[in-house]
């Protein structure tokens, strides 16, 4: 893990109406780092991803790539930028084969030729996560974990600087979950820096370097797993009643 950061908040805020989703957030994420964002449902995790993605636009402050101010662009230049996410809800192609699916990531990187490189170059992500052979299925034919693993693996096709995981590892049984996790690790270490928001605190523990917490829209602690999820202010947010000493 590199001591510059890749990606910067400052001064985070956006509003629906009359709520604050987003209140002032700020937090810098590592080169190389695996950075949690968690907090109770409602907390603004999500509508976070949603900014930094371009899905939504920032009411104010800066969202800084490599020191490039990236906030209120759209979401197919930042990710043609270099940041890419996966979905709560899975939202894959599904009238499109498997590796038709990983096609379509690879086409948005730029200069980018349709043509039988491609196709090859979307065959060796499909291997990455586990879906090497299965390139002619469809999407209806996978289950439900090998369909994350799809998504996962169109999100990798643009190679990117910094890879947004909005609750991937939601749904899977133990099994599938040790196998989640183990990939998760894996793309860490080809160097891309991953922003995961989840719920599973087993999966924090293991793979975080730092966490953010947020609750109501807000910044309550930061820190190591094991720092912060002991800290009082998170306890009550998560329990929804104050810790006495």
């Amino acid at each position: 893990m590199s001591a510059d950061p890749v990606l910067r908040l400052q001064g985070l805020r956006k509003s629906f109406g009359g709520l604050v989703a987003v209140n002032d957030v700020s937090f810098d994420v590592m080169r190389g780092e695996i950075f949690g964002l968690i907090g109770p449902n409602g907390s603004g995790k999500t509508t976070t991803m949603n900014l930094i993605s371009g899905a939504f636009r920032p009411d104010q402050g800066q969202i800084l790539l490599e020191g490039q101010d990236i906030a209120g662009q759209p979401a197919h230049l930042i990710a043609r930028r270099g940041i890419a996410r996966t979905f709560q809800l899975l939202r894959l192609i599904e009238d499109m084969s498997v590796l038709e699916n990983v096609m379509v990531g690879l086409a948005f990187r730029p200069r980018q030729p349709w043509d039988a490189t491609l196709r090859r170059r979307a065959a060796e992500f499909l291997e990455l996560v586990g879906l090497g052979g299965l390139g002619g299925a469809a999407v209806s034919e996978l289950t439900y974990i090998d369909q994350k693993r799809l998504e996962l693996a169109r999100a990798m096709a643009l190679e990117p600087k910094v890879l947004l995981l909005d609750e991937w590892l939601a749904g899977l049984n133990a099994t599938e979950l040790h196998t989640g996790i183990a990939m998760i690790r894996q793309i860490r270490s080809l160097g891309t820096t991953i922003i995961m928001v989840e719920h599973v605190m087993s999966a924090i523990h293991s793979l975080c370097d730092r966490c953010v917490v947020m609750n109501a829209g807000t910044r309550i602690a930061m820190g190591t797993p094991a720092a912060v999820l002991s800290d009082p202010l998170v306890v009550e947010a998560y329990l929804g009643e104050p810790v006495h000493a």
